[in-house]
């Protein structure tokens, strides 16, 4: 007998429902359930698979390449970018890179040196893919490597410019090259969730979008002649990972799910054809310049729920990516990466939450759920319609609203920008971030104009009741979140309330209807109930801050 059979009775879902039901104190233990923002359920208990068999590993594209060498540690490299610090990063843990601004008459000058087959070469949406290509081939071969030792992903992106039917056939056009060339890791086109979930989309709507976009590709490239199964062959995907470690497994998994999907749905064999290069990018959207060091946490969980599940490539950005990220900052990320591959042995077991109950009904879910958008762009037209009409825009708009308003009530919190905020001066995040529907930025305005205004004074009144205190420690907090500083007296204090003059006051607990009397007809007023009912804390704040500035 174990020692741990010595003091713990054998568990059982009767036995554990019958310990809940006792803490619970009668409460039915669907309570316990938790829904998400695609209303998708995460329950307290999930019972065992019968039948693990049926659980198959989801494999990344090269099983056998991960297990020895680890995912691919991309780095992005900014347009403008130096040969320098190509080299600089490749030293230092890079082992993928992803261009932005490449031209075709500058990639030998900007590769230089670089062993072009020992890392995966990325692009970023380039103007002249065509012409960067042939320029890149011909760079390999005065190098002496063969094509067919390259790992590229040039990132045509037909659905990120105004005229995604035109890149279609343009992309196609050089997705045929590349399979009479017999490259077989040559990857042309991407469809990017990515920055779909930084313009708000949820998760079931990043992976209906992905689809919808792999759909569009699967059907111009039949249009063109191009089978099926060879174009798959031919395209990637990225997707946007959030700082749940979970919620990130469950995404890249539901995504390789939804993969062999379609190609069943195309009549492709799914084990004649590599399985999708997926691409996990930290999302952006839960980024923010308030103790932007709590980023690098956000990062890393994020990165591990790419790495447990499963992506290709991982790319993650510098905590301080919001302000200018600077080159120790990325270099982080790329080392803890290399630690996790290293050191963690992460990359050692392909799908290690395969046959997990709480994992498998999960990523069940969000599949379904991500089949559900996917249909409902095709029923659009599809993803060049939805893209025409404003369907995805007006989705990612409402998701984000959504998420806004969470937490603008205080149903959600967010590590140093609403729970334990820190008092600090807020910097202002570059404009090429504005596009970028982050939560957090609702709080970093309301903090940068409190530190702009003046005043307003703002006074918390204290009862003699037992609930006087709670409710200072909650007021308190909100008074933090928007960067304002408050004095509390008792109620009863007329007197030293008179020699503050405070242009608002916060009733905490009950300070009797004498005091209230004695205030100032301009005063704002206000009880700690109603700070903590107000569905718009924040605008409730930025009013207070006006009211300041006005007096």
């Amino acid at each position: 007998m174990t020692e741990t059979q010595t003091y713990f009775e054998p568990a059982d879902p009767v036995s554990w429902a019958r310990i809940v039901d006792k803490a619970l104190k009668g409460a039915a233990v669907d309570s316990l359930t938790r829904y998400d923002e695609d209303n998708l359920p995460t329950a307290a208990f999930y019972p065992a698979i019968q039948d693990v068999a049926e659980c198959g590993p989801l494999l990344p594209t090269m099983p056998a390449q991960r297990v020895v060498y680890g995912w691919d540690i991309s780095q992005p490299m900014a347009e403008g970018s130096r040969n320098a610090d190509i080299l600089d990063a490749l030293a230092s843990g890079a082992t993928a890179l992803t261009l932005a601004g490449a031209k075709a008459e500058g990639i030998a000058g900007l590769l230089d040196q670089v062993v072009l087959s020992a890392i995966t070469l990325g692009f970023e949406a380039p103007d002249d893919p065509q012409a960067l290509y042939t320029a890149l081939l011909r760079c390999a071969a005065d190098g002496g490597i063969a094509s067919d030792k390259l790992t590229i992903d040039l990132g045509i992106d037909p659905f990120a410019g105004q005229n995604p039917a035109e890149s279609l056939v343009s992309g196609c056009a050089l997705a045929g090259v590349a399979i009479s060339r017999a490259v077989p890791h040559h990857y042309l086109m991407r469809v990017d969730g990515w920055t779909r979930h930084n313009q708000g989309l949820t998760a079931a709507q990043e992976l209906g979008f992905i689809l919808a976009g792999i759909a569009e590709i699967l059907r111009a490239g039949a249009a063109s002649g191009i089978d099926p199964a060879q174009m798959a062959g031919r395209m990637s995907a990225r997707v946007a990972l959030p700082s749940d470690t979970f919620a990130g497994i469950i995404k890249c998994r539901a995504l390789r799910v939804l993969w062999d999907g379609i190609l069943s749905a195309c009549g492709v064999d799914g084990t004649a054809t590599p399985p999708l290069r997926l691409h996990g990018y930290g999302g952006l959207r839960m980024m923010t310049v308030l103790e932007s060091e709590v980023n690098m946490l956000r990062t890393t969980t994020a990165l591990l729920g790419g790495a447990i599940g499963g992506a290709d490539s991982l790319a993650g950005f510098g905590h301080d990516v919001l302000t200018g990220e600077s080159p120790a900052a990325a270099r982080l990320v790329r080392m803890t990466q290399a630690m996790m591959i290293a050191e963690s042995q992460l990359s050692t077991t392909l799908d290690p939450v395969a046959g997990a109950p709480f994992f498998e009904t999960r990523t069940d879910a969000l599949a379904a759920a991500g089949w559900t958008a996917f249909q409902e762009i095709e029923r659009a037209g599809g993803l060049c319609a939805a893209l025409a009409n404003g369907m995805i825009e007006a989705q990612a708009d409402s998701a984000a609203e959504y998420r806004e308003t969470a937490l603008r009530c205080g149903k959600v919190d967010l590590v140093g920008v609403t729970l334990q905020p820190r008092a600090e001066t807020v910097p202002v995040a570059l404009p090429a971030f504005n596009a970028v529907r982050r939560p957090a930025a609702l709080v970093e305005h309301l903090r940068q104009a409190a530190a702009a205004a003046q005043g307003p004074r703002v006074l918390l009144l204290l009862g003699d009741d037992d609930g006087a205190a709670g409710a200072e420690r909650m007021v308190r907090r909100w008074l933090q979140i928007a960067g304002l500083q408050a004095l509390s007296l008792p109620g009863a204090d007329l007197a030293a309330i008179a020699t503050v003059r405070p242009d608002c006051v916060f009733l905490c607990g009950d300070v009797g209807t004498e005091t209230t009397d004695a205030l100032d007809a301009g005063v704002t007023i206000m009880t700690a109930a109603e700070l903590a009912a107000a569905e718009d804390k924040i605008t409730l704040f930025a009013s207070l801050l006006l009211r300041g500035n006005d007096l």
